[in-house]
């Protein structure tokens, strides 16, 4: 079989490739992209698995999520697997991206790895945004709502943008179904292809390594097959490890079924995108802009066009003043906007204050039209089910209505 396969497969080039050492000084950071990768792997298996009993309705949704939580053989773990694998392919993908700037690895021949990976971030945060909406909870409607009104705010194109991310005027039946579609259908195919692309100029242009390699030591590490592959199956099992440990025991949650009604609640997205969820408190009326397209875009643009911007000698971070200065600057300012939207009180909407004063006004009786005219009497002619079974033959039922005349 083996010689049946080397005469019709390039077995023994693949082989010679895999092979191929590394440069020195890699360390476990140069990891985090293969477990980026086994994680969108394992989202791929648990969400064909919820796929199988999950039904893109409004009428359904909530129910065939309560359904494999609570009656499908280890509905609730692959849940749980799907829901905290979302949270740690963020940080992992995150960190990747941290760890590319913290060795300049981005510079040149690198660029275009760079802007790949950096769009493969775009998509993941992309699935967490349209998965969170699939539970047709309070907190997935009303987070989506947030997010589509956020997209109209767009220069141009915003209106257009939330229409179609809608399906119409307001989030309800087509709004679930496209979120579904894009997040079981186009999302993962778009990944996949990126991540193909991507993987193609890494192995192209092979690991960057840390700076301090010489020409020599870039040759002439440890092979990938199969000293690297080792270490990563291990992180991997470790991760696997950690994640089927939370989903054991901490059970996902799932809020009432989504009323559009519910003008009171107050609507918190996923952390991952809390920073921006707290940027926007800070920019209002006709600022709004700035907080919900200025901000986010220019980043992103300076984040895509940074091997380009970053001219210097390829050096680690802290050598680096300028790249060292920003990227501290964002991180924290990243993380600082996390924690104070994690912990800021809940809102009290205009509504709900309205609504509040209409209640009150409701309970309190209105002393003028309870006043009685003097000499005005009021009679209550009701009958108990004792008098009305009492009456015989010869009883009449009288109707006691009186006219205002009557009564005046």
């Amino acid at each position: 079989m083996r010689q049946f396969l080397n005469e019709r497969l390039p077995l023994s080039e693949f082989s010679a490739h895999l092979r191929k050492p590394l440069p020195k000084h890699i360390n476990l950071l140069f990891s985090l992209g293969s477990l980026a990768m086994f994680l969108l792997l394992l989202q791929a298996a648990t969400g064909a698995f919820l796929a199988l009993y999950y039904s893109p309705s409004p009428e359904h949704a909530h129910n065939a999520v309560t359904y494999i939580s609570e009656e499908v053989p280890f509905g609730a773990f692959v849940r749980g697997l799907h829901h905290w694998g979302a949270s740690a392919m963020v940080i992992i993908v995150f960190l990747h991206l941290l760890r590319v700037v913290l060795y300049g690895s981005y510079k040149a021949p690198r660029e275009l790895t760079w802007i790949f990976g950096v769009l493969l971030l775009l998509v993941v945060l992309g699935f967490g945004f349209t998965g969170y909406l699939l539970p047709w909870d309070e907190k997935a409607y009303w987070a989506t709502v947030v997010g589509v009104e956020i997209a109209s705010t767009a220069p141009v194109l915003g209106d257009f943008v939330a229409k179609v991310m809608r399906g119409g005027a307001e989030i309800g039946a087509v709004t679930l179904s496209r979120f579904y579609a894009l997040h079981t259908i186009w999302l993962p195919w778009l990944a996949f292809g990126l991540v193909g692309v991507h993987l193609f100029f890494v192995r192209y242009y092979g690991s960057s390594g840390t700076p301090e390699n010489t020409p020599e030591e870039m040759k002439t590490g440890k092979p990938f097959y199969p000293d690297q592959v080792f270490e990563d199956v291990v992180g991997m099992l470790i991760l696997f490890a950690v994640l089927a440990s939370v989903a054991l025991f901490v059970p996902v949650p799932l809020e009432d079924v989504a009323d559009p009604t519910n003008a009171d609640y107050d609507p918190r997205p996923e952390w991952y995108f809390l920073f921006l969820f707290q940027l926007l408190k800070y920019f209002q009326g006709p600022f709004e802009i700035i907080g919900t397209f200025v901000i986010p875009t220019v980043g992103m643009v300076l984040l895509l066009l940074l091997p380009f911007l970053d001219k210097s000698e390829r050096e680690v971070l802290w050598k680096r003043p300028l790249a060292l200065t920003v990227t501290s600057v964002s991180v924290a300012g990243v993380v600082l906007l996390t924690i104070l939207g994690a912990s800021s009180p809940k809102l009290e909407t205009q509504e709900a204050s309205q609504s509040t004063e209409q209640t009150q006004d409701a309970a309190t009786p209105d002393i003028e039209t309870e006043t009685v005219e003097e000499g005005e009497e009021v009679f209550d002619f009701q009958l108990t089910e004792e008098e009305i079974d009492g009456t015989g033959e010869a009883e009449e039922v009288f109707d006691f209505q009186l006219t205002e005349e009557e009564l005046q």
